[in-house]
């Protein structure tokens, strides 16, 4: 499946009033701590009304399968709204650990249908509440992030045709969504494309199931247009891309796990991405950061006037830990805002 990229902007420009790119802030003080000769911040902190990246492929995956399904265009949005009035009780549903949950309840919200989020025991309250907020139930599940993806897909299949399940994380007969929503990320990578002087020599993007970093390295990975050196971020409680890099081989790091990085905290990499990801992340490049770091580089982040909350930040901890250039252009992808606790 090709990435279309006018398709993906037309459902955003359509489903989203607030339409724009997210900017790409020049931090000078942090590439002159890091030697380099730029630095930008990708600050997701409010992405079409939300604070987070996860919105550009939660809304791309539902209006794509279901335009496709119900026979109208993804952008015709008035048409997918008509449309859910005459299928009562259909539901879409998801497990999260924070942000991509409540991507998918509040697209669903926007098109009139009904969704229900699965997350795992290590969910605080007041995400648990963010998502609530969309309108939708929210499930605790005493599990870790792979076991609410099941029991949201379990409870999917129960409503048969009238359930749509949209995981950001691909597994044995279920990889055309997953890809959809790399695709929808992809958006990121576009606008840095437009909006930077040059292309960047190094990025560093934050890993939960590895869906962004698959979009992020197919854009600047190995045999890209534009290739670039990138490197990942992973909390300890969860270093699945690090251990698997590691390894030679998908490796899970089970556990339930508390970190103040709650959207990175997923035990397994996306099937889907692991080639693209081990062809274009050197082993030495997956750099795990723990919460101390993470929490200090969300405070120097927002000292220089960018609210990053800490899951973004974790790419400036990871940063931090590797050496650069002189001549390096550095984006950090910073994916989400500051928590609304």
């Amino acid at each position: 499946m090709t990435i279309d990229t006018q398709a993906i902007a037309k459902v955003h420009a359509a489903l989203f009033p607030g339409y724009s790119p997210t900017p790409a802030r020049s931090v000078p003080a942090l590439a002159s701590e890091l030697g380099c000769a730029a630095v930008y911040v990708k600050d997701e902190s409010s992405r079409y009304g939300l604070p987070a990246f996860k919105v550009l492929g939660a809304s791309w995956g539902i209006c794509s399968v279901l335009g496709e399904r119900w026979g109208v265009d993804p952008w015709d949005i008035e048409g997918l709204r008509a449309l859910a009035k005459t299928k009562p009780g259909f539901t879409v549903f998801a497990a999260t650990d924070g942000n991509h949950g409540r991507a998918v309840a509040h697209t669903a919200r926007l098109l009139g249908l009904a969704a229900h989020i699965f997350v795992p025991s290590t969910v605080e309250q007041w995400s648990i509440d963010a998502i609530g907020s969309e309108g939708c139930p929210v499930t605790p599940v005493d599990a870790d992030y792979d076991g609410a993806v099941d029991s949201a897909r379990e409870a999917s299949l129960k409503l048969g045709d009238n359930g749509l399940f949209m995981q950001d994380t691909s597994f044995e007969g279920y990889t055309d969504i997953p890809l959809r929503i790399v695709h929808g990320y992809s958006t990121i990578a576009n606008e840095l494309s437009t909006q930077l002087p040059a292309p960047p020599t190094a990025v560093i993007v934050p890993v939960g199931v590895g869906s962004l970093a698959h979009a992020i390295v197919s854009y600047y990975g190995a045999g890209a247009a534009h290739p670039a050196r990138v490197l990942s971020a992973e909390p300890e409680a969860a270093p699945c891309l690090h251990a698997s890099l590691a390894a030679g081989k998908l490796t899970s790091t089970p556990g339930q796990r508390f970190t103040i990085m709650p959207g990175l905290n997923c035990p397994t990499v996306s099937a889907l991405g692991w080639d693209d990801l081990r062809a274009s992340i050197r082993p030495e490049d997956a750099m795990v950061v723990n919460d101390v770091e993470a929490e200090a580089a969300m405070k120097q982040l927002n000292e220089l006037g960018c609210a990053i909350g800490p899951c973004g930040a974790a790419t400036l901890a990871a940063a931090k830990k590797a050496t650069f250039a002189n001549n390096d252009v550095v984006v950090l992808i910073c994916t989400e805002g500051l928590p609304q606790k």
